[in-house]
């Protein structure tokens, strides 16, 4: 019989937005607590309060603010086993649109390194877009070799994970990169995959037979209520049973449906939603339907959507969310756009996850020019587009159990050793110890 005690494990998360990221440490493990989280923005922090049931401390602030070991202790006095986050790098990703080395947004992963040196944990967790891997900094250097190089200097062995959240069980392809790193000169591998996609290359591993199929759309989204354009509400009920196990693993815990409610569309942009629906592209649907030119007289806009009117299909995984969804994506079989729930159903966040805010927000350029830049936070739709699914961040934390369960075991071996060996040894060989 093993009577092993587990140990626990303290998180900080950082950059921790809408929590998605801690929150799939502890739903990976009761061993890990998430004690403190740090956020800038105000709505986000809001979300953060309104799921906060483990009494963590929520930290509204810049991380660029407690730049050197005293403030970074003064405001988080924690020792921790791990740290997560994932610094904005905008400049690197694909969805940005424009690549912008020069971004200083790029360089908070600075901040993040200051916080791993000041309060020394035994695993960080780094996530970031894809794009990292090929960006370069001004001078031509690439990003990646200088993050990696910081932490090394640092003292931390690194490890990079590209991992796609459908193969974890979220309903999503969604790749990202994951920089690990560890204190004690290991590596640590990534975890293995769950799930499987149709579209896979490669054998996902050795025991293939036991994966999942990726989770659909309509897997994850078929039970929740229908809406009309216009319709829903914060906090509404249930009117049908779940049909997957991926909806009853959503749905455990909620008692109601928080944040399902519907954008306002016109008749036409309908009537274009139900033709893309059926099937038709939008330079088959009538041009009475398409697209018009903003306060251009009723002319046909010339610009090509590639992002906008994408059907989720039912039977297929969805696409990206990216942090501003809200007009990306149309409902598999109502003629709308999803809704802040379906986007979080997509992500793997439980229904009892509230997201606080409004629900959308018109861009940092349009508020700067109505001279509203005191009113530009995180909307609903952009917390849950940011955030790391919470299904694939408990797979992470599930692997880094393991690793750190590992390192214990290995460390009372070593003292166990140690102890023996010191048996052998003359005591005037040994003075002080005991």
């Amino acid at each position: 019989m093993n009577n092993k005690k587990q140990s626990h494990y303290t998180v900080i998360d950082l950059f921790a937005g809408a929590g998605g990221f801690g929150l799939g440490f502890q739903l990976a493990n009761k061993n890990f607590k998430v004690a403190c989280s740090l956020e800038i923005d105000k709505w986000a922090i809001e979300t953060l309060m309104a799921n906060n049931t483990h009494n963590q401390i929520i930290i509204h602030g810049d991380i660029r603010k407690y730049n050197n070991n005293k403030k970074i202790l003064d405001i988080c006095p924690i020792k921790p086993d791990v740290i997560i986050g994932g610094p904005p790098c905008q400049g690197f990703s694909h969805a940005s649109g424009k690549k912008d080395p020069s971004d200083p947004r790029n360089s908070l992963f600075k901040n993040y390194a200051q916080w791993v040196k000041t309060l020394k944990p035994k695993v960080f967790v780094m996530e970031n877009v894809r794009g990292l891997l090929n960006g370069t900094n001004e001078k031509g250097e690439k990003v990646i070799d200088i993050i990696t190089k910081t932490f090394k200097k640092i003292g931390y062995t690194v490890n990079i994970w590209e991992l796609n959240a459908a193969n974890y069980g979220v309903p999503q392809i969604r790749e990202r990169i994951f920089i690990v790193g560890s204190s004690d000169g290991i590596s640590i591998s990534p975890p293995e995959k769950t799930h499987f996609l149709s579209t896979d290359k490669e054998t996902p591993n050795a025991n293939q037979e036991q994966l999942q199929k990726a989770i659909t759309v309509i897997q994850a989204i078929g039970d929740l209520p229908k809406l009309k354009a216009g319709e829903g509400s914060e906090v509404s009920d249930y009117n049908c049973v779940s049909l997957s196990d991926y909806q009853n693993m959503c749905r455990f815990g909620a008692t109601h449906l928080f944040n399902h409610v519907t954008m306002k569309h016109t008749k036409r942009v309908v009537e274009r939603y139900q033709r893309i629906i059926e099937g038709q592209t939008l330079a088959e649907i009538p041009k009475e339907l398409q697209v018009r030119k903003r306060n251009g007289n009723g002319e046909l806009s010339e610009i090509i959507f590639s992002s906008n009117y994408r059907h989720l299909k039912p039977n297929m995984v969805a696409y990206t969310i990216p942090a501003s969804f809200y007009s990306n994506f149309i409902h598999p079989t109502q003629p709308r756009n999803i809704t802040s729930r379906e986007a979080a159903r997509l992500q793997s966040f439980p229904d009892y996850y509230i997201f606080k805010g409004k629900r959308t927000q018109i861009s940092s350029k349009l508020l700067a020019q109505l001279g509203k830049d005191d009113e530009n936070y995180l909307s609903q739709y952009n917390q849950i587009g940011n955030a790391v699914p919470p299904l694939l961040a408990k797979a992470i934390a599930l692997r880094i159990f393991n690793y750190l369960e590992s390192r214990t075991t290995d460390n009372q071996n070593k003292v166990y050793n140690n102890k023996r060996t010191v048996q052998h040894i003359p005591n005037k060989q040994v003075k002080g110890s005991r």
